[in-house]
């Protein structure tokens, strides 16, 4: 059996070492399997995370970011360890990714061909204030998301998880791999039920979003489809005739950046920025094919474009306006890191004001 004494001799040993220098039994004395009752704090650790992590990561390679974890479930015992799972794509840009995490304060954990987990707040003294695990995976490799689902929403099944790891952590404080292969059956059994319950809740497809220049033509195109009411109603401001439309693209200056979004070959929308001066711009966006409504093409297609304005355009700060029921596009900010900054009314509707800093953070 591993023994290093009492507690308080076993701490003055460990503080002497990196913890690279450690061996697997010292770090799990350092570190030891510790549950707390339910912490409404915790999710805002995870909300303050998430938001450096989205000012940082190029995004439009970010499938998506969520809270998993038992600090997700919003009910039972956990560890004080926010758990956050990070999709990519293509996972080939997984190590440019990797790079900026490190530089957030992130470490890997371990590393396989499809998979590297990362951890923040572990320090040679024992556990920071705030401690993240972070999970890099490939697009759609997310059981976790649809465990985290099926506790929520069955308490029963939440309070026997909570059991199950009170438990363990009784019996294994100093053995974290006993303590996590102690949860592995019950964690699968319910995957599989919550995986047959909910389908294909979380699962994406890979659309092929491509950018290009406008011409005369789209200006016709993006006029002529943006006049049904249910794409009109969600739009802060758009010509009113067509001629105008013609007029505002005769006139483009500095002061504007448009692209067009494609779907392969198909023309879906335009994305673009004007009252372009003191390198602040306002950012506009419309995907009139509604057949790509909530299919994540906004939230990439904007990723696309933020990081094709850093390239070509003197930007510092960029800035959105949309109304308070038009859900789908405040998501579409709040995924590519821009923060809610003010309410107002226009129109006689309430509207938010949104920013995002485009310089880069790491």
């Amino acid at each position: 059996m591993y023994f290093l004494g009492n507690k308080e001799e076993m701490r003055r040993r460990l503080w002497m070492k990196a913890l690279e220098d450690m061996t697997l039994e010292e770090l799990w004395h350092l570190f030891p399997i510790a549950l707390q009752p339910y912490q409404k704090v915790w999710l805002t650790w995870y909300e303050q995370e998430k938001s450096l992590i989205t000012q940082c990561l190029p995004m439009e390679h970010v499938v998506r970011i969520a809270h998993i974890g038992s600090t997700s479930f919003g009910s039972i015992q956990a560890k004080a360890i926010i758990d956050i799972l990070v999709e990519i794509a293509p996972w080939e840009k997984r190590m440019e990714i990797a790079a900026i995490l490190k530089k957030l304060g992130y470490l890997c954990m371990s590393e396989d061909a499809s998979r590297i987990s990362f951890n923040k707040g572990y320090t040679p003294e024992g556990f920071a204030e705030k401690v993240f695990h972070l999970h890099l995976r490939q697009r759609n490799d997310h059981d976790e998301l649809y465990f985290r689902d099926y506790m929520k929403e069955h308490e029963e099944h939440a309070q026997a998880y909570e059991q199950l790891k009170m438990k363990l952590a009784l019996a294994y404080p100093y053995h974290r791999d006993a303590y996590t292969e102690g949860k592995t059956a019950f964690v699968k059994h319910i995957t599989a039920i919550a995986r047959t319950a909910y389908g294909n809740r979380y699962e994406t497809k890979a659309y092929a979003i491509s950018l290009h220049e406008q011409t005369k033509e789209h200006v016709r195109i993006f006029f002529t489809r943006t006049q049904e009411q249910e794409v009109r109603k969600h739009m802060y401001q758009l010509p009113t005739s067509l001629q105008e439309a013609m007029d505002i693209y005769d006139a483009q200056d500095s002061q504007t950046y448009r692209k067009t979004i494609f779907i392969a070959n198909e023309y879906i929308g335009d994305i673009w920025c004007h009252n372009m001066a003191d390198e602040k711009a306002v950012l506009s966006c419309c995907i009139f094919a509604k057949a790509y409504w909530g299919k994540g093409i906004g939230k990439h297609a904007v990723a696309m474009f933020l990081a094709d304005c850093k390239k070509h355009c003197t930007l510092s700060f960029i800035s959105a306006y949309l109304y308070a029921d038009n859900l789908g596009s405040m998501q579409i900010l709040e995924f590519n890191g821009f923060l809610r900054k003010q309410t107002f009314i226009k129109h006689g509707k309430p509207c938010y004001y949104y920013e995002k800093a485009l310089h880069n953070m790491v």
